[in-house]
């Protein structure tokens, strides 16, 4: 395994090992104890509450105070390494400046910290923690090679502007921003809790609203603040923003539309409430231009062929090299890894 993958692997033990550690042994450890820094003192053990014992337990590996592990180093050469495999953006973000590089090497250094701390404590020799480790080596090698092999199947032109241009022509209907209304509301609630009274008494209330708006005693934003119960929109004048008609509930949509523009209409019942609607301008629909969205376009394309790719190449997988499966033995695997992990449970719990 290459060697920047073994101590990517190692680095996922280790954190998960580290938690792992810290959350059994928490109550019994000072944090110098967890990285293996100092022996507990004489008599400690015995003062501490009982707790019970893990299935499997780390052993915390003492060293002399002031001591530093030599895993616990990190030289230009390994450095180099590091940075030439991690994403092209990232490393150009890292190398841009003195303070973004300094600040990446001091959390690579900490990093190692961590993992010298962990194999300090045994977390690399913990059976659980390796099986994660080399689940989470295979998962890192299928990505890799995913990742590599459709990069090489993808032409370097790809889209190309006529592809781009044919997809648009081919999509037209799906470019397009359909009509939009400006919209302002007071929002008055009716729950479920109400009984017939209290809900006459918030049409009431909903009609006083209105006639004071029309009479031009009160304006629309005050109004919004004084009455409404829409929280987004209340402290906005009761503005809802440029909508799509689309996605206006029916029951609002019908009496808004037939409004005029700039008019108050309602109140409106919907399931939540009422509604004392104010109209502003339409703004039709229109198609957007190719330019607008060549670069969505060119993502779109590329994400598309990528998880075709991905497909394809698992089923090719598949096929090259079958594991065999059977339904019964599935069935019967499952069964037998249900008991053992209740056996398990309760072995670990003393029950």
């Amino acid at each position: 395994m290459p060697a920047p993958l073994i101590r990517l692997t190692l680095f996922i033990a280790a954190v998960a090992g580290v938690f792992l550690l810290f959350s059994s042994l928490a109550p019994a450890l000072s944090i110098r104890e967890l990285l293996g820094l100092e022996k507990p003192e004489a008599g400690a053990e015995e003062a501490r509450p009982a707790a019970k014992k893990p299935a499997e337990k780390a052993a915390v590996v003492p060293v002399p105070a002031g001591q530093v592990s030599p895993a616990a180093r990190l030289d230009f050469e390994e450095l180099q390494e590091i940075v030439s495999i991690i994403d092209e953006n990232q490393r150009k973000t890292v190398l841009a400046d003195e303070e973004a590089f300094r600040n990446f090497v001091k959390n690579e250094a900490n990093n190692k910290s961590v993992l010298s701390a962990a194999q300090a404590n045994k977390i690399d020799q913990n059976e659980r923690n390796l099986a994660i480790a080399k689940r989470g080596a295979e998962n890192i090698l299928r990505e890799i090679y995913l990742r590599q092999l459709i990069a090489s199947k993808i032409p370097a032109d790809f889209p190309t502007d006529q592809q781009i241009t044919d997809y648009y022509e081919q999509n037209k209907d799906r470019f397009v921003l359909e009509d939009r209304l400006y919209v302002w509301q007071i929002f008055l609630p009716i729950t479920e809790d109400m009984d017939q009274k209290a809900i006459e008494l918030v049409k009431k209330q909903a009609e006083s609203i209105i006639s004071d708006l029309k009479k031009n005693k009160i304006d629309f934003a005050t109004a919004a603040q004084k009455y409404s119960e829409h929280q987004p929109s209340k402290y906005n004048g009761g503005y809802m923003g440029l909508v799509k008609v689309s996605e206006l509930k029916p029951e609002i949509k019908a009496p808004l539309m037939a409004l005029a523009q700039d008019t108050i209409g309602g109140p409106v019942t919907s399931a939540d409430g009422l509604h004392v609607l104010k109209r502003g301008a339409l703004v039709p629909s229109q198609a957007i231009s190719l330019d607008e969205v060549r670069d969505q376009i060119k993502r779109l394309l590329n994400n598309q062929l990528r998880n075709q790719l991905r497909q394809a190449i698992f089923k090719q997988a598949a096929e090259t090299y079958p594991v065999t499966l059977d339904d019964k033995k599935i069935e019967e695997w499952r069964l037998k890894l249900r008991t053992s992990l209740d056996d398990s449970k309760t072995a670990v719990n003393g029950e």
